[in-house]
């Protein structure tokens, strides 16, 4: 039995890869930032807006509320983009920025763009209106 040929005997000598990274080391007088501390700084500061307290209570749907909380969540943000807001004067195409003091604020583009939430006629995902 020990003169006998193995079962599977491959006839090709053996490879071996090995991955070879040269380090060099340059002297500069560059300064570079770190990935995190640019991030840090890129906090968009909202513009106020001022109300008067001369302007009537206005009665801000419930559905449409319950669906603006729902798609602020951070993930939300960025899983329905583009989002649609109608209103009676136009439509916003953009990113959801943040829901504060019954105003929406959306990126559209580079421009921030303010919307009363009692403004607001429907909120459309891919041409349809959204719901949760």
């Amino acid at each position: 039995m020990r003169n006998a040929e193995p079962l599977l005997f491959i006839k090709s000598p053996v490879i071996r890869k090995f991955m070879y990274t040269p380090t060099v080391e340059e002297e500069s007088t560059s300064v570079f930032e770190m990935e995190h501390t640019r991030e840090a700084e890129r906090v968009i500061e909202l513009p106020q807006l001022v109300v008067s307290d001369e302007e009537v209570s206005v009665e801000i749907n419930p559905h449409i509320l319950r669906n603006l909380d729902y798609l602020v969540h951070p993930f939300r943000k960025e899983l329905y983009q583009p989002i649609e807001i109608v209103t009676e004067e136009r439509v916003v195409m953009g990113k959801l920025e943040e829901l504060k003091d019954e105003v929406l604020w959306m990126k559209e583009g580079e421009d921030l763009t303010s919307i009363a939430i009692h403004d607001i006629r429907d909120i459309k995902w891919k041409q349809q209106s959204f719901s949760i």
